[in-house]
């Protein structure tokens, strides 16, 4: 994505500016306490944990808190049309960038940010973070899968701001490609799952047909062992008759 964004943004009048020049805030949330059902039983004020951001569109979350979790805890609400950032998480998490469609609260792993609209676009702003991923970690502190982004790092992260309507235009282009590959490897993983499923169909009959076959020589040979023993002992009977 960042090759396609490069080449949408060459040309163009950019003006770099950081994450907290163009944010109205940002800010991370937190997490009522867990020992507590009522900060959580029949809640309704969606909640939205740091592994989540790995969907990049939020239109729901798994957990709600209540309004008492809310109000006693770190938890903070993120309006829709923000952008949440894994500042730690397990695996590839940290780094991920997620867009928000809906009115939500985060825990202390994510970072929200929040726009004027008037003047940036927040989607150019996910998809310009998006590209900057293995950026976003290497700067993170610590190493490995142990390190974790800062508030104070996400603001002073630097981002190229061309004019709104072509801010519009890279987003547009971006979201039609990013449709279409996602459509091309839903349709690859269903061809591999049919071709997979097909052969795995195939080894079966072929193993059924083997031991069938196996066990139909097996019961041959046994049969064939039982009348040998019992031509041997009719044999001696015979003889000992005939003495």
């Amino acid at each position: 994505m960042s090759a396609i964004l490069d080449k949408l943004l060459k040309g163009q009048k950019v003006e770099w500016k950081t994450l907290g020049e163009i944010c109205k805030k940002i800010y991370s949330g937190g997490t009522p306490n867990t020992s507590k059902p009522e900060y959580w039983e029949n809640g309704t004020i969606p909640w939205m944990s740091s592994g989540e951001v790995n969907l990049g569109i939020i239109y729901q979350t798994e957990k709600f808190i209540t309004e008492l979790g809310l109000k006693n805890s770190s938890a903070k609400f993120v309006p829709k049309n923000s952008i949440v950032i894994a500042l730690a998480g397990q695996g590839k998490t940290r780094g991920k960038v997620a867009r928000i469609k809906i009115d939500l609260t985060t825990n202390q792993s994510l970072a929200s940010l929040t726009f004027d609209e008037k003047l940036v676009n927040s989607d150019y702003v996910y998809h310009f973070l998006e590209s900057q991923y293995e950026n976003l970690r290497q700067i993170s502190s610590g190493n490995g899968n142990r390190g974790g982004l800062n508030l104070q790092m996400i603001s002073s992260y630097q981002i190229p701001i061309p004019p709104l309507d072509a801010q519009a235009e890279i987003v547009r282009i971006l979201d039609a490609f990013t449709a279409i590959t996602a459509e091309l490897t839903a349709e690859l993983t269903a061809e591999l799952t049919a071709e997979l499923t097909a052969e795995l169909n195939m080894r079966e009959k072929q193993y059924q047909y083997y031991r069938d076959k196996l066990l139909s020589f097996s019961d041959v040979s046994i049969e064939t062992d039982s009348n040998r023993q019992q031509q041997t002992a009719t044999d001696s009977i015979m003889r000992t008759t005939n003495e």
